[in-house]
């Protein structure tokens, strides 16, 4: 009842400001306002719409637009034209729009200036993706995830279904960094792994994400402590001059967003998201029952022309219970034995201020992060095989600058510093499938203090058609022994011609040993001390063909060497590299850095933008992922995924959208069981303990799975728009065994029993936007 009479306030007292296009156009590198810049709106032949001049601080504002979909053209004396596509115009509030132009470089006495779909970062050339806020909502079997959505881009494989874990280029799922409005995010996921980054399903509201830019390789020297991927996330302001709001019920989840401001220069989010899973799951005849909410908010300030405050805020709350299973149920007695108890609870807040200075710009930002997780599993006996009570907490200080030196010549610059801390209670049993013969246990009270630096310089050059970076980068800390770490990088790229590009990229990156490992005691010392930073070097050389504004087609290679990565201290076979793909932690043992490991591989992607009705999204990668333990031996990765061929597509007609989602790969490496061990371990937990002299010796059945999502648009009066949608996942129903598991199941003589990927699962929801 609350609700709807807040919805009907909301409805009675918002603006008619609908049906507009808002937002600025500003330099790339300085963030200065470009007044006089033209506006155009475009239809589907191209033909000019409608259009607006930027005023003095580069905003523009386009009225009368019917509500759809329309690509808009930026252009600017000096200055790089861009296009943007896939621009939804609404009834319920204004669309929000940057244009960030590039300036032309002069060549000679004639300025070249070129117009694209397909932005370039002459800073990171090579191995990156820009993906728009209606690329990310529409992806089939997408929930809504931003992370799933980016399994469509090449050198992007998926762990299973029933998690979002992000393995780029053959690397695991704690080797990939986010930041969301200029501030690091150390979690972007519910029921988190503790050590790695994956996790269930995503926290973020991608209905208030503007832009996400993700690196899978090669990033600039700004980014480190991230060994394979960087995830940037820009999210869009309030709605200018109206109260607006998204009302959203799916199949597993209800949120309620709204935004708006008071003035020019104030504007803010908000939204606040549970989930409904635990009675899907009831019904489903589970034993588990997980549940969370999140809150996400988002507050800009402009107290002057030159200055910007940004607050970001982020929370998560996830419970989940286990109900014993009534009945002979064998199946559903082994997961509730099996599975141990996980709440957690994080946030994430921070305020990132912007100054413009003469050429450029600095952007500061403080924040603090805290993660407390909860996990604790018991024997068939019901005494404790495993107890986890932890909280990490970081407090994070960043400043980077960006300055035009001259014509052509940029610089980036900046450090920063945290402080880490992680209170821990931990104790894990020795049994059959561990790798230590001891107990571990330890309480501790550990903090820290990391810090980095960095300067890069860009230059361009031939008329802009060369463009060259070079950087170096330093990470410190003061607990490890190897206490500073540098990393060099350097990158190329070369317009062969107007529509064929080439490019190129070397560099080190390096990431620190995650807290839980470094939290390990043995008789009140830190056994994990001698750790050394994981150290990957990075190799990457692509072309890439534009044969028409909309169409881009990119063939890339990379290698990975890598060393320094932590291995089991107990088992010579052991190494992390295999880990993190699942719920629970990683890395609460002694460990040592005596693993190396190799990835590699080839990517071949197209891109269609959508510019009148069709759009589309095709990569194949082939690729190698090979680890050692401290014995020296190579061995497949958990995550070498020799072939992945995704293909998303749709088509817009009218009120209507199809998308569509191939996703192929080949069979993932696994460990066979021990079946004398896996008996003894059975009769403690219901497990199985693998056998560590065939890691990676066999794999599961190739996978394939087809996903089919229809949206359909509508209105209501003139202010609300709705959206209903129908998603598919998995349509064909085809079995994908992801794994096998020990049983004594008297159904299974082999003691093996399959693990299956989600079968056919529809699902329906609707968006009501006020």
């Amino acid at each position: 009842m609350r609700l709807g009479v807040s919805l009907l306030f909301l409805l009675l007292t918002a603006s008619a400001s609908a049906q507009t296009l808002t937002g600025r156009v500003v330099d790339a590198t300085t963030q200065e306002a470009l007044p006089g810049a033209n506006v155009a709106v475009l239809g589907p032949d191209g033909a000019l719409l409608a259009g607006a001049a930027t005023d003095l601080d580069g905003a523009y504002a386009i009225e009368g637009l019917a509500p759809g979909a329309y690509r808009v053209r930026a252009t600017f004396v000096g200055y790089q034209a861009r296009t943007q596509t896939d621009v939804v115009i609404q009834r319920s509030r204004p669309t929000f729009l940057l244009f960030e132009l590039r300036e032309a470089i002069a060549e000679g006495e004639e300025v070249v200036v070129t117009a694209g779909f397909f932005d370039d970062e002459p800073d990171a050339p090579v191995s990156v993706a820009a993906l728009g806020p209606e690329e990310i909502r529409r992806t089939p079997g997408g929930l809504n995830d931003v992370s799933r959505s980016l399994l469509a881009l090449p050198g992007v494989a998926s762990g299973v279904d029933n998690r979002n874990d992000l393995l780029v280029r053959g690397g695991g799922p704690s080797e990939n960094a986010y930041f969301v409005d200029g501030i690091e995010v150390p979690q972007i996921n519910h029921f988190a792994t503790q050590g790695a980054t994956g996790g269930a399903v995503g926290l973020l509201n991608v209905d208030f994400i503007r832009e996400a830019t993700f690196y899978t390789g090669g990033f600039p020297a700004r980014y480190g402590d991230a060994a394979s991927s960087v995830l940037l996330i820009e999210n869009r302001p309030g709605s200018p001059e109206t109260l607006a709001g998204d009302f959203t019920v799916g199949a597993s989840e209800s949120a309620l967003s709204l935004d708006g401001s008071s003035g020019p220069d104030f504007n803010w989010t908000f939204s606040a998201r549970r989930s409904y899973l635990q009675f899907l799951f009831q019904l489903l005849d589970l034993p588990i029952r997980p549940a969370y909410w999140d809150f996400q908010s988002r507050v800009e300030y402009t107290p002057t022309q030159k200055d910007r405050l940004v607050y970001f805020g982020l929370w998560a709350v996830d419970d989940f219970d286990i109900v014993q299973p009534e009945g002979d149920d064998f199946e559903n007695q082994e997961i509730a034995s099996r599975v141990a108890d996980n709440d957690q609870r994080s946030y994430t807040q921070g305020v990132s201020w912007r100054r413009l200075v003469p050429g450029g710009f600095f952007t500061t930002a403080v924040s603090r992060s805290f993660q407390e997780f909860r996990f604790a599993d018991r024997d068939e006996a019901g005494d404790p095989l495993l107890s986890n009570d932890a909280e990490e907490a970081a407090w994070r200080l960043r400043t980077d600058g960006d300055l035009r030196l001259a014509p052509g010549l940029t610089l980036g610059v900046g450090g920063g510093a945290s402080r880490e801390t992680i209170d821990s209670e931990f104790f894990q049993r020795a049994t059959p499938a561990t790798p230590f013969d001891e107990d571990v246990q330890f309480g501790t009270d550990l903090g820290l203090w990391k810090g980095f630096g960095y300067g890069q310089l860009t230059a361009r050059a031939l008329g802009g058609r060369l463009a060259l970076t070079g950087g170096l980068r330093a990470d410190a800390t003061d607990f490890l022994d190897e206490s500073v770490v540098l990393s060099p990088r350097a990158s190329a790229s070369y317009d062969v011609s107007e529509r064929v590009q080439a490019s190129a990229a070397l560099g080190r990156f390096t990431q620190s040993p995650e807290l839980i490992s470094l939290a390990v005691q043995e008789d009140g010392e830190y056994v994990n001390r001698g750790l050394r930073w994981i150290d990957v070097t990075q190799l990457v050389g692509g072309l890439a063909v534009t044969p028409r504004p909309s169409l881009k087609v990119s063939l890339e290679g990379y290698y990975k060497d890598y060393a320094d990565y932590p291995v089991s201290a107990s088992d010579p076979r052991l190494s992390l590299a295999n880990l993190g793909g699942d719920f629970g932690f990683v890395g609460a043992e002694p460990l040592t850095s005596e693993g190396v490991g190799r990835a590699y591989g080839v990517e071949l992607s197209a891109q269609k933008k959508l510019t009148s009705r069709w759009y589309g999204v095709g990569a194949y990668t082939l690729g190698w992922s090979e680890f050692t333990g401290a014995d020296g031996v190579y061995r497949p990765s958990a995550w070498d995924v020799r072939h992945n061929l995704s293909l998303t597509g749709g088509v817009r007609l009218g009120p209507w959208e199809v998308g569509t989602r191939l996703t192929v790969q080949s069979g993932r490496p696994f460990t066979p069981f021990d079946l004398e061990a896996s008996a003894e371990e059975y009769a403690l937990s219901r497990r199985g303990v693998r056998d560590l002299d065939r890691i990676g010796a066999e794999r599961t059945p190739a996978y394939a799975r087809w996903d089919l999502r229809v949206d359909r648009r509508f209105a209501i009066g003139s202010r609300l728009n709705g959206v209903v949608y129908l998603d598919v996942q998995n349509v064909l129903d085809r079995e994908n065994v992801f794994a096998l598991e020990y049983t004594e199941d008297p159904a299974e003589p082999d003691f093996l029993r399959e693990q299956t990927n989600v079968g056919r699962l529809p699902t329906v929801g609707f968006s009501l936007e006020f």
